[in-house]
């Protein structure tokens, strides 16, 4: 075909092809052709991704509209299995546990979640192309060319998209349905869903996106409880194990929840790093706010002054209450405001997912005797006990949010409590199982 600048379109021989949308166009679609070169152009914008250095929710941002969609776009004209698509999707899974942000024993239904629900937010590829069938078939019935008015004339294609359509709407019920069903992975969905337990707060870590994706990782697997502790390793994967007991103090079974919360050797070390890096949050918070500090800085590089004061407010961290007989009189913090003659003992907790209520009520408590006693011996009018606290697996309690506003402290001061909380998890974790 000769063009009217001199270029001619040649004829293509009998072996060559032209491709429209990456298709190649021939008397028949070369099934196992296009399937090889789909699957191959999805798993290599998959490892150029999974090789940068992006946080974990930018990673799963960027696979779902990167790398799913140059393959979607054979859905409806490949004829694809549903063996070939679930197939797929465990490579994309071995793949993503070969670069650290999966665990080959976590649950499986939580990395295709919405993060908002404690998923990871990753589109299967199963999912997608159902879906797309489903709008391709909605085009064809919404369209007034004769032909497209012809194919929705037939009975099956109306059957298939309301089937479909249902199946749609099932699939994350159905998701939330097994993770739930599970008799290890299920307990942290249990917890998670108690009625004190602020879920919008407790996924905060997930939905800001700010973890590294191996960090991320290492946080599922501790709260789906695959860590390969001693009792697990024996109970659970079956291997022979001289010995259950915590390697660290020998006296309880090594469990999960022992290690993160009820080991005597860590506990004055490693726990009350973990609880005193939340505090220190909320410490220079207050400070902030009050006019005691002039400047920001990172949690883990801050150091609270014991006794921080000027005209307006006085703030103690971790002193001792002088002249009371009490017995528990050192809380983690004290708020004393001169102006209105009111005071707030703050005291912080991190334990595991069960205990949380019964946590704050042991605080409140706790500093029963002491809050009376400081209202008698300054002269005040009130004084409020505020316990935080934030479970070892980062689940917040709906009082802890409630108090946090009622301090008038900054929205994001939740987001830095949990990220304090769970890394200091995630290094428990790391640094007391895998050196051995």
């Amino acid at each position: 075909m000769q063009l009217k600048d001199g270029r001619q379109i040649k004829n293509l021989t009998t072996e060559e092809t032209y491709k429209y949308l990456g298709i190649e166009q021939t008397f028949e679609i070369r099934q196992k052709e296009n399937k090889e070169r789909a699957k191959m152009e999805l798993y290599r914008r998959l490892k150029l991704i999974l090789k940068t250095q992006l946080s974990s929710k930018n990673k799963m941002t960027a696979i779902n509209i990167w790398a799913i969609p140059s393959f979607t776009y054979t859905a409806g004209t490949v004829a694809w299995s549903r063996t070939d698509l679930q197939l797929i999707d465990r490579k994309i899974r071995t793949t993503l546990t070969q670069f650290g942000l999966l665990h080959p024993n976590s649950a499986i239904e939580r990395l295709y979640l919405p993060r908002k629900e404690g998923g990871r937010g990753l589109c299967s590829i199963e999912d997608v192309c159902d879906k797309e069938k489903i709008n391709i078939k909605n085009y064809f019935r919404n369209i007034n060319l004769p032909v497209h008015q012809w194919v929705t004339t037939q009975d099956i294609i109306t059957q298939e998209v309301s089937e479909d359509q249902q199946d749609r709407a099932n699939s994350v019920e159905q998701l939330r349905h097994r993770w739930q069903s599970k008799q290890l992975h299920g307990r942290f969905y249990t917890s998670m869903h108690q009625e004190e337990i602020d879920t919008a707060a407790s996924n905060t870590y997930l939905t800001q996106g700010y973890l590294f994706p191996q960090t991320e990782g290492t946080i599922f697997v501790i709260q789906d409880q695959v860590v390969p502790t001693r009792n697990y390793t024996k109970i659970i994967m079956k291997q022979q194990v001289e010995n259950t007991k915590c390697r660290l103090c020998n006296k309880a079974e090594e469990t999960i929840q022992h290690l993160l919360s009820g080991c005597s050797v860590i506990a004055s070390t490693k726990y009350l790093s973990r609880r005193n890096n939340m505090g220190k949050v909320v410490h220079q918070g207050i400070c902030l706010e009050k006019n005691l500090l002039k400047n920001f800085t990172p949690y883990h590089l801050y150091v609270p002054e014991p006794v921080l004061e000027n005209n307006e407010m006085k703030v103690y961290w971790d002193l001792t209450v002088p002249d009371l007989g009490t017995e528990h009189n050192r809380p983690d913090m004290v708020v004393w405001d001169k102006i209105h003659k009111t005071a707030t003992i703050i005291d912080f907790a991190v334990p595991l997912d069960h205990n949380l209520s019964k946590t704050y009520a042991e605080k409140i408590g706790k500093y029963e005797m002491l809050s009376r006693q400081i209202r008698d011996m300054w002269k005040l009018k009130r004084v409020d006990i505020i316990p935080l606290i934030i479970s070892a697996n980062g689940l917040v309690l709906k009082k802890t949010v409630q108090h946090l506003k009622e301090l008038g402290m900054h929205p994001n001061t939740i987001s830095w409590m949990q990220k304090a909380v769970l890394l200091g998890t995630v290094n428990i974790v790391r640094q007391v199982l895998f050196p051995h």
